[in-house]
C-alpha cells in the first residue's frame, strides 16, 4: 500500500513530549509507519496564534534543527524529491502558520533554503498576512505580497485554515494551484473549517489539491464517527468531480481522530476498506497518485 498524506503534526508533539520520532506512543512514527510501501508524509512546524514577531520565528527554528536531528538519526528518513522510496519515510516539509515570517518578506527565501515545501497562511486567527477560519481578518497588502513571493519561490499556498472571506480574495491574485491540506467538505460536516461547495470546485479547477481530515469534529457533527462518515466526504468530493484532486491530510498528532483510525498502522484497514467501496483505481488515486502527481511536476 502507498501512502501519501498532507498534514501532520508529529514533530511539534514530539518536542511537546520529548520523544523521538523512530519509536514513540503519537499516531506517527518511523517504525509504525514500515507498515506503507512507499510512504511521503508532510511533516508541518506549527506556529501558534500566541506567537508572533521573533517568538514565531524562532519556534520554527526549534522544531526545523529538532527534525534535521532526526534526519541524521534515522537511515529510514529522506527528503522527498518528487520520488518516493520504498523503505524509507519521504519527508516533506512544511509551515503551518504564517506568523512564521514574521511580517518579513525576506524570510520566505529563508524557507525556501531550508527545503519547506509548503505554507499554511495562517492558524485559525488573524496574523499578517490574512484571517484564519476562527477570525474575520482579511487579507493585507502584506499578505498580497506574500503570496507573490511564495509562488515565485516554489513553495505551495496551502488554504487551509484561511476563513472564505480571505480565501476569495486569494482567488483573485493567486496564478498558481494552491491545496487545501487537511480540509473536508462543509455540506457534510458544517464546520468553519471545511470547504463550501464553490471552493471545493475553485480548488479542483485550479488543478489543486484536497487533503481529507481525520479530525473527529471535521468528520461529523454526532458521536460515534464511524468508518462510513468519512466515506460520505469522499463520495460528495468524488460527486463534485475530484476524482484527481482528492488526497490524504491526516491531522495526526494535530487532532483528536477515531478509535478505528489512530495512527499510521491503521491507513492500511482503511485503505482495504476503500478498495472495496470505491474500487483500486479511485483508492489508489486517493492515498497516492494524487498527491504524487502534484507534487512530481
Amino acid at each position: 500500500m502507498n501512502y501519501f498524506d498532507l498534514h501532520c503534526d508529529t514533530i511539534y508533539e514530539c518536542l511537546k513530549t520529548n520523544q523521538q520520532l523512530d519509536h514513540n506512543d503519537l499516531s506517527i512514527d518511523l517504525y509504525r509507519g514500515q507498515s506503507c510501501s512507499n510512504w511521503v508524509q508532510t511533516f508541518a512546524f506549527w506556529i501558534s496564534d500566541d506567537l508572533r514577531g521573533e517568538a514565531a520565528y524562532q519556534d520554527f527554528l526549534r522544531q526545523y534543527d529538532f527534525f534535521q536531528s532526526q534526519l541524521e538519526q534515522n537511515t529510514q528518513l529522506r527528503l522527498y524529491d518528487g520520488k518516493a522510496f520504498s523503505n524509507y519515510c519521504n519527508a516533506i516539509l512544511s509551515v503551518e502558520g504564517g506568523a512564521v515570517l514574521a511580517g518579513k518578506i525576506e524570510r520566505i527565501q529563508e524557507l525556501s533554503k531550508r527545503g519547506i515545501r509548503m505554507l499554511t497562511l495562517c492558524w485559525n486567527g488573524e496574523n499578517e498576512i490574512a484571517g484564519g477560519a476562527l477570525s474575520q481578518g482579511r487579507f493585507t497588502k502584506f499578505g498580497k505580497q506574500v503570496v507573490k513571493e511564495l509562488e515565485q519561490q516554489g513553495i505551495i499556498v496551502d488554504v487551509s485554515h484561511l476563513n472564505e472571506p480571505s480565501f476569495w480574495e486569494l482567488c483573485d491574485f493567486a496564478e498558481k494551484p494552491f491545496i487545501a491540506t487537511h480540509s473536508n467538505a462543509k455540506a457534510i460536516c458544517n464546520h468553519p473549517r471545511n470547504l463550501t461547495d464553490d471552493q471545493i470546485i475553485e480548488i479542483r479547477n485550479r488543478k489543486g489539491l484536497i487533503g481529507l481530515n481525520f479530525y473527529l469534529d471535521f468528520l461529523a457533527e454526532r458521536t460515534p464517527v464511524i468508518m462510513q462518515n468519512l466515506f460520505q466526504h469522499i463520495d460528495y468530493f468524488l460527486n463534485l468531480g475530484c476524482q484527481d484532486v482528492l488526497a490524504i491530510g491526516s491531522d495526526f498528532d494535530g487532532a483528536t481522530v477515531p478509535e478505528w483510525l489512530c495512527g499510521i498502522e491503521t491507513v492500511a484497514n482503511l485503505y482495504e476498506n476503500m478498495v472495496e467501496y470505491y474500487g483500486r483505481d479511485i483508492a489508489n488515486k486517493i492515498y497516492f497518485e494524487n498527491a504524487q502527481n502534484f507534487f512530481s511536476h
